[in-house]
């Protein structure tokens, strides 16, 4: 008797080398990040921060390019384009020094809001309109 074994598709499914990696670029990038958060707040000085400016630019990347390895039509989506504003706003700190900690802050709350926003609206298109997969 032959025996078959039901699978189910997921559309959404990603290797498990991918999902890992994510998991761990995620975790370093938000504790990069809060950590230059920290020292930008109890001003330490900009030498001793740069391992961890790199290292939360480092993860960013490499969570960037997991993003469009997963799906091309992440620049078109809400999760896009809020990860470029995401991206951005950083920049923002070299004509506004004042403003490291406003600027980080925000960035760091844009990260967190993409990230546990409902799929519904993560995936919407600006270009088609609709939930975009």
């Amino acid at each position: 008797m032959e025996t078959t074994i039901k699978t189910t598709s997921n559309k959404y499914h990603r290797p498990a080398w991918m999902r890992v990696l994510d998991i761990l670029l995620r975790t370093g990038h938000v504790g990069f990040a809060g950590i230059l958060l920290g020292g930008f707040i109890f001003e330490v000085p900009l030498y001793d921060l740069y391992l961890w400016h790199y290292l939360t630019i480092f993860t960013g990347l490499g969570l960037l390019l997991l993003e469009l390895r997963h799906s091309l039509g992440w620049p078109h989506q809400v999760r896009g384009l809020i990860g470029i504003v995401h991206i951005g706003l950083p920049g923002l700190i070299h004509f506004f020094p004042a403003m490291v900690i406003p600027f980080t802050w925000v960035t760091l709350a844009t990260g967190g809001i993409v990230s546990h926003m409902p799929r519904k609206f993560r995936y919407w298109s600006i270009l088609y309109r609709k939930v975009v997969d």
